[in-house]
Parts: structure tokens; sequence; C-alpha cells
């Protein structure tokens, strides 16, 4: 029963009812009934920035997630298991439960919303403005769940996609079963495709959900989609949506000349698309998640002192990395991501080269600094990914050579600390397809999981990046993509299946 209290005590407590501003702050300001909860227009936009309380501090659906990803790409080795050996026993669970916490919050919203009369709001576009928004974060975590415990590559008929709720829990409905994949890729866009046609087109902060956001995750998901099952008119239509949001890109996201200030800046820097945030309250640290305050000090790190005493230089620095230390070294993006910190207990004073851009001091040299700093982001999209998903999506739909490298050219352009050099013309799609591969490892290492879905969308010599990253014996396949469901679920819930062959 656990597994159902989780779900039915997200309703049934009080929920994130805040402000506009503090929609992270855990005290509830107001409670009520939930057949109550939407009368007027401020609570609707409660119910709506309460969904953002459900997942955006800790490290479930930020970076422990993401980190997940990167080890299971076998680019680093920083947590969990690289062989794809999960099973329903040992399978993630956090992104699970917190992916339902969050579709809970916004199915209250999605079906109180509407019960508010119109003329409790300003316009009748600002009703459906909030409805778009938590449209699109039900559709977000909906695609999470699809992507990583579900077959989602597999047929339209198969029955291995999703659990779908679109009602608010409760003992009678919390037992669902799972709907195919074709039913799920189809509810996850309808809720984006929602949100894209009533978001509004002015942009406010990267804290909150946009509509440039939804159309680059959508022309992501389509890219990830379109490349596994080979439909052009995934890739088609994911570039036409990538075109359109670079085109329309609000003035206030923009590029950081100096990409130290991208990280520095954290959730304030204008380069963020969507990045998770943590209000500034008491618990600031703890909130932040074991990844941003404590985790990349003892796991992937390089000791700043070798064994002989002496100092290591960064650029002899490894930090976990297990493939591609020749190219990703010789980047000077690498003196960004990593930094000397020391580590996070009060008694280890000792320093090490750790990948600061998310580390940063950690948590005590970050708490207890003077002044403290805090601000451990995660950084779920940045405008870079953009530039290169329109550079591969170009080349994924017979655009020319030239024409594909011209957005990571444009990208690398704005850049002036590091100053990035102009990348030649490639003479081989292959070469260009490496670049292009490269580029994410580069620009998003281990910031949102990017890793893991290029190292099976790319190839090198006629095999996966997956598999060349992890060498050895190992052999790609498509059918252990994603965990198995975790087994709370599997135990209380008996309307549903395991995924073939992850029991």
């Amino acid at each position: 029963m656990k597994n159902i209290k989780i779900i039915i005590l997200s309703v049934l407590t009080p929920l994130f009812l805040v402000s506009c501003e503090d929609f992270l702050n855990n005290v509830p300001r107001n409670q009520w009934p939930v057949e109550e909860a939407m009368k007027t227009f401020d609570k609707a936009k409660q119910s709506v920035n309460g969904i953002y309380g459900r997942f955006m501090t800790g490290d479930n659906a930020n970076q422990d997630y993401y980190v997940r990803l990167t080890t299971r790409s076998g680019l680093i080795q920083v947590t969990g298991l690289m062989d794809f050996s999960e099973t329903q026993a040992n399978s993630p669970i956090s992104l699970w439960t917190t992916a339902y916490y969050a579709i809970n919050a916004a199915n209250l919203a999605i079906n109180g919303i509407p019960g508010v009369p119109d003329s409790a709001f300003p316009t009748t576009t600002a009703k459906n403005e909030l409805l778009g928004e938590a449209r699109f974060l039900r559709g977000y975590f909906n695609s999470l769940l699809l992507l990583n415990y579900s077959c989602w590559w597999d047929t339209d008929d198969s029955k291995f996609g999703i659990v779908y709720r679109d009602v608010t829990s409760d003992v009678s409905n919390v037992n669902m079963p799972r709907i195919t994949v074709g039913e799920s890729w189809t509810k996850v866009m309808e809720d984006i495709d929602f949100a894209i046609a009533n978001m509004p087109n002015t942009f406010v902060n990267a804290k909150k959900v946009s509509k440039t956001f939804a159309k680059a995750w959508k022309a992501k998901l389509l890219l990830i989609r379109g490349t596994m099952r080979n439909t052009a008119k995934d890739l088609t239509d994911a570039k036409t949506l990538i075109d359109d949001a670079i085109a329309t890109l609000p003035a206030a996201i923009k590029m950081e000349s100096d990409m130290n200030q991208t990280f520095l800046k954290a959730w304030d820097s204008q380069e963020h698309i969507f990045v998770r945030y943590v209000e500034d309250v008491s618990n600031r640290t703890s909130l932040s998640g074991y990844w941003s305050t404590y985790g990349f000090s003892y796991t992937a790190f390089t000791a700043y002192l070798n064994a002989s005493g002496q100092p290591t230089l960064q650029s002899d620095a490894v930090c976990g990395v297990r493939y591609g230390l020749d190219w990703i070294r010789t980047d000077p993006r690498w003196f960004v991501h990593t930094g000397k910190s020391r580590a996070a207990e009060t008694w280890d004073t000792s320093e090490r080269w750790v990948w600061k851009k998310i580390y940063r001091l950690g948590s005590y040299g970050g708490a207890n600094a003077t002044p403290k700093d805090e601000k451990y982001a995660v950084y779920h999209m940045r405008l870079p990914e953009l530039y290169i998903m329109q550079a591969e999506l170009t080349a994924r739909t017979g655009g020319s050579n030239a024409q594909a490298i011209a957005p990571i050219n444009l990208m690398r352009s704005k850049r002036t600390v590091p100053a990035l050099a102009q990348l030649a013309v490639p003479a081989t799609k292959e070469e260009l397809m490496d670049i292009i591969f490269k580029e994410y490892i580069n620009e998003l290492i281990l910031e949102n999981g990017t890793e893991f879905y290029a190292s099976f969308r790319f190839e090198k010599e006629g095999k996966t990046y997956m598999e060349v990253m992890k060498a050895g014996s190992f052999v790609f396949d498509k059918t252990k993509l994603q965990w198995p469901i975790p087994n709370t679920e599997m135990v209380n819930n008996p309307l549903i299946e395991q995924n073939p062959g992850q029991k």
C-alpha cells in the first residue's frame, strides 16, 4: 500500500498553494478542501504554482535523474548501473513517484480551472494560459515516465506504455492499467500542443516553463523518437519546431558571452530556458539535493593533491570520465565545467577537481562561506541545446554539411570566454555527425541527460556511441533503454504488467 498512500497523500495533504513569487515555499499559506480549491483567479494561479513545489526541490527529477542517465550512456561513471542490469527489485523509484506527485498536482489544476467562472479572470486568455502551463507540466512529466519506464520506442500498438492518470488520485482510482505506446505518445503530445497554442508569448524567467520550452521539448521528443523509429515526419516536424523556437526567441533569452556567468548566476542567467530554482529559505542547501552539494566531491572527482602530495593540473584531471578524455579535456569548456572545490564534509578540508558547474562550492563551502553561495541550479534546458539540435535536425533532414554546421558556429560565435573557434565545414556526413555529437558533450555534459539520448542516436564506425563508450562485450539493446517499473508499483497495482524481460 505504500505507493497508493504516496499518491493519495499528494492530494489530501495541504497543497503548495502559494504566490507567483514563492511557488516553492513548503509552508502552505492557505488550505481548503480539494472540491472547493478553485473559485478565484488567485487560487487558480496558486494551483498551477503548486505543481512546481512537487518537483523543483531535491534531486528526484533533477540531478539524480540526470547523473543516472549520464552513467547509463557510458560517458562518465557517476552512479547506478552502467550495464542495463536493473530489475524490478532495484529500479530507480524516485523519478516515478516524483512524476506522479507532479501529475497529480497538475490534474488538480487542469480539472479545477475550467470550473472557475470566466468573470473571475482578467481575460479568457489568462485562463487558457494557466491551463496551458498546467497541461504542459502534465505532458512533460508523462513524457519522462514514457521515456524512462515504458517501451517508448516500440510500435503504437505495444501494450507497454505509461500508467496514465488524468484525474486526481483517491482510493477509487489509484490502480490504473497501462495504455499503449501509441496512446501514451498521443496523450503527451496533446498536452504539449495545447500548451504551445495557449501559453503566453512573453517570457518572464526560466524558473517556470514557457512556450519556448514547450516547443523545444516537443522537438527533442520528436528527435529522440524519430531517430529510433526512423520516421522522417518526426524529424521534419522537430526541425520546424526548433527553427520556430529559435526564430521567435524572447529577448530575455540569449547566450552569455562569458560561459562562467552561466553557472555563477545559476537560475538568473539569461541563457536558461528552464532551470531548477530553490528559494532563499533556511534549508536551501538541503533542498538543493545531494548532487549539487555533496555527491560530486565523493564520486566523479580527481584529488587535487596526488599520492606524492603534488598538485594535479586541471588539464590532467579525470572527474569520472571513462571515454573521450582526449577531446573533452582539450576543449576550453572543460575549464568552465570543472573546477577546484573542497570536499563537502566539515571534517574533510581536502580539495579536488569536480564538476563545479553543478557542485559549485559544495554544502560546506557554499553554505558556510561569507557571503553564502547557495545558487545550486539544475539546467533542464539552455539555449545552446537548441542550436545543437537545429544542427542535428538539419543534418538528418537532408541539409548540407554547411547548413548543418552553421547553427553550431553561430552558437560558438556568441562566446568570448572561453573563445571558441569557428568549425570548418566537414568533408563527410560521418565527420559532421561526430562533430555534432561531441558538441552536445562539450557544451552540455552532466546537465540534463543529453549524453544518454545522443549515445544511441549517433554512431561511430558502425556502432552506436553507447557501445563505443561502454566498450568490452556490451551490445546495444533498445529493449533495455527504459528502467523496469519499480517494485512498489508492481506489488500494489495488480492492473499492470512489467516491461518484457525486466521482472
